[in-house]
């Protein structure tokens, strides 16, 4: 079996825009979670992307926490239209994604590529709605707060929900995150400022197909590794499954 090729990264955070810091120390989280769910007093959801990973995560989120909300607008592209999805015991309509969704919407999680946030941010800020961008159309303007929750909250501290004035937060991309969780506390100590890391990451055009493939590389991965370091061990791809069964 041939492993699919990785695409080798180097970031130096030093050369990116990364969030100005604040770090504060996190008080502990509850083992158990009020549901909060849907009430009347709550805000107005609407997620851009639904139907892709990232939206479907975006939904995860929202339920595990018992974030509140009145309502939730599931948007996609024209060909997902009509589609039916389930959220929280509740049956959804997905609708096609156009200028007139965010009437009436107070916060707009956006995850459907930098083009969609290029076009239709700024129409839902100007409809008053608050929009958090997952892409990277806006993690470079500097006018728009680039924001990690536990590094730099007070970016956003301007942002006011229920005020009618609509919003773009930005955050970094996935492995600047990450990075920032541990590198923060250490920065404060230290005062270092350039960071150098490593990232791989498999690229597919089908998100599911993605996942599969990503799981059987590293699979693949920890075989080669294991007939490198271990004599006599498993020599087929078969062999070592069984082998890590019988572990």
């Amino acid at each position: 079996m041939k492993a699919p090729a990785l695409a080798h990264h180097h970031h130096l955070l030093s050369a990116t825009r990364i969030p100005r810091t604040n770090l504060r120390p996190r008080t502990a989280t509850p083992t158990s979670t009020i549901r909060m769910s849907l009430q009347e007093n709550a805000p107005s959801l609407a997620v851009v992307g639904v139907t892709g990973a990232v939206g479907q995560e975006f939904l995860s989120v929202l339920s595990d926490r018992g974030f509140p909300y009145r309502s939730i607008k599931m948007l996609a592209s024209k060909r997902s239209a009509g589609k039916h999805l389930t959220f929280e015991d509740n049956d959804y309509v997905i609708e096609e994604l156009t200028a007139d969704s965010f009437d009436g919407i107070d916060i707009a999680l956006f995850s459907a590529g930098g083009s969609i946030s290029k076009q239709f941010g700024p129409i839902a800020v100007d409809r008053g709605s608050i929009v958090v961008d997952n892409s990277s159309a806006f993690r470079m303007d500097e006018n728009v707060p680039l924001v990690i929750p536990e590094v730099n909250p007070d970016a956003m501290k301007h942002i006011k929900l229920g005020s009618g004035k609509g919003a773009l937060i930005a955050n970094p991309n996935c492995s600047t995150i990450i990075c920032l969780m541990a590198a923060t506390p250490l920065h404060r100590c230290a005062k270092d400022t350039d960071v150098g890391f490593v990232t791989f990451k498999v690229a597919f055009e089908e998100e599911e197909l993605s996942i599969q493939r990503l799981k059987a590389s590293f699979v693949y991965f920890l075989w080669s590794e294991t007939k490198r370091s271990i004599k006599d061990g498993p020599s087929t791809l078969v062999d070592f499954v069984g082998w890590v069964a019988s572990r």
